[in-house]
């Protein structure tokens, strides 16, 4: 299955952050019986604040994630299990040879970057009464955004400007590779500028593209599967009497975006009924009352860089179930969803500091499992992996030698993937909610996952470095007895090898964690 996610502002490249952390962690869509099911991730980031800190922290989580998972995993094989199994494309991968897209995860809006809004719009050009109309449904502040920076909380102005969407090379190329049993998924807030403004926009041109004679799929589009994350106000921002910004508007924005939605996109009502027809397959919505630690007001010319949040790894649990429903229960006819499906999240348990214990029991059966052996993994890689390196497992074949530890593969993923990774878990940890599902402070596996204590056996003890290396052994041999890993695959070796091990040892030592 193919999924082309669509993260349009701020909050999309937020929601992306957590979601690539799942993705690595081994987390996968399930079937009907329960069991993962190989999917392919094309992002495309939507935001024309390119010097946005969220979506470059996400751009380079994205581009380093897509470096190691290729120098694992064959690109033409599907993989269901494994940490990094997820495989993350850009629009450009996809595209038949030949294509002149560039090969990034972002969404060219050359003609709204740098440009003043009055400029894009040809303000100067217009007769004194469209002037005066405009004048009339811009603020003379409005029209003189600088777009570069995004459209500070104003979708009045993003919706005029990303009306270029449906014109650009990359709209085109994803129409024509679009197939019938791909989706389509779109991350935006409610609250801001270019959410609000972007989800309708890309819903409206993927739907009308059935009117649209030069593209190839144009009743695959109008017919796809779409689901929608619309992320409700859940941070706050310190007050400036001189920015546009202000949490005091995000309640009247939402209200008024909630109701365009409704008549436009998520239902139609007629004579005062519900019509149940809806361009939208499957809608979640997502917020949280509680307001976070205040986030330095900036409409966007210092970079606009947000602590992360449990709200954004609520909503990329979204994606994940939007790909298990079974698309027999996400009909679409002649552009519209018949019995659409609209979901909003619950905590099992209302706190303020929250652990992996504190979510539903699907959830909790899904994730919980995957993100512990990754967090473990994660903790043997960066505090113990180098001194086993020249015994044990490491000198099975193919073996582990010193060399590994400065290839491409490993630098990646302990300098660069591990340190965002460990970051990401800090903000969560220091923000409200806080969200604490590892003890940070230390780097011992015994008290790894908050809130879940290790069973101790009287034969192996506690989880411990020594138990995991004595287990990676036997799992080793066993490997090598089977001639499951060419002598190329090393780093494959590694990991799969910890999966396995900590598969075991999660279930034999942290029952209490599902």
């Amino acid at each position: 299955m193919r999924l082309f996610l669509f993260l349009v502002g701020g909050t999309g490249s937020r929601v992306m952050r957590p979601l690539i952390m799942q993705f690595a962690s081994g987390i996968h869509p399930v079937n009907e019986a329960g069991q993962p099911m190989p999917v392919e991730v094309i992002p495309i980031i939507v935001d024309p604040h390119k010097a946005n800190e969220d979506l470059k922290r996400t751009e380079n989580l994205l581009r380093w994630y897509r470096s190691i998972r290729r120098m694992l995993y064959s690109e033409s094989v599907d993989v269901t299990r494994g940490f990094f199994s997820v495989k993350i494309s850009t629009l450009s991968d996809i595209l038949p040879g030949g294509s002149n897209l560039s090969d990034t995860f972002l969404f060219n809006l050359g003609a709204v970057e740098s440009k003043k809004f009055q400029d894009f719009i040809a303000y100067s050009t217009l007769d004194t009464a469209n002037q005066a109309l405009c004048s009339m449904m811009f603020s003379d502040g409005q029209l003189q955004t600088k777009m570069d920076i995004g459209f500070v909380g104003s979708p009045n102005i993003g919706s005029v400007a990303l009306n270029q969407f449906k014109d650009s090379e990359e709209f085109r190329q994803f129409s024509n590779v679009f197939r019938k049993d791909d989706r389509i998924f779109i991350v935006s807030s409610i609250f801001g500028g270019t959410g609000a403004a972007g989800y309708p926009i890309i819903v409206k041109n993927i739907r009308n593209a059935g009117n649209n004679a030069a593209i190839n799929n144009r009743g695959d589009l109008r017919d796809a599967r779409i689901g929608a994350l619309t992320v409700l106000p859940y941070f706050n921002v310190q007050q400036d009497e001189n920015s546009p910004i202000s949490r005091a508007d995000f309640i009247s924005k939402t209200k008024s975006a909630l109701f365009y939605y409704h008549d436009n996109l998520t239902g139609l009502t007629q004579g005062g009924v519900d019509l149940q027809l809806s361009k939208i397959n499957a809608c979640y919505y997502l917020g949280d009352e509680v307001p976070s630690n205040p986030y330095f007001n900036d409409p966007g010319g210092n970079g606009q860089r947000n602590d992360a949040h449990v709200v954004e790894y609520v909503g990329a649990l979204s994606i994940i179930d939007f790909l298990s429903i079974p698309d027999d229960q996400l009909v679409t006819e002649d552009g519209n969803a018949r019995n659409p499906i609209y979901k909003e999240y619950g905590l099992a348990n209302d706190k303020m500091s929250l652990t992996l214990k504190d979510f539903g029991a699907q959830t909790r059966l899904l994730i919980n499992k995957q993100l512990a052996k990754f967090y473990l993994a994660y903790q043997y890689l960066t505090n113990q992996f180098r001194q086993d390196v020249g015994r044990g497992f490491t000198q099975d074949k193919p073996e582990i030698q010193n060399s590994f530890l400065a290839t491409n593969f490993y630098t990646t993923l302990t300098n660069d993937f591990f340190v965002a990774y460990r970051t990401w878990l800090k903000e969560l940890a220091g923000n409200q909610r806080t969200f604490l599902p590892f003890n940070l402070m230390s780097t011992q596996l015994a008290d790894a996952i908050t809130d879940v204590a290790p069973k101790k056996s009287f034969f192996s003890g506690e989880i411990n470095y020594k138990v995991l290396l004595g287990n990676l052994n036997k799992a080793s041999q066993s490997a090598v007895k089977e001639g499951r890993f060419g002598s190329d695959k090393v780093a494959l070796r590694l990991l799969t090898l910890l999966d396995e091990t900590l598969d075991k040892l999660v279930d034999e030592k942290y029952n209490g964690l599902v």
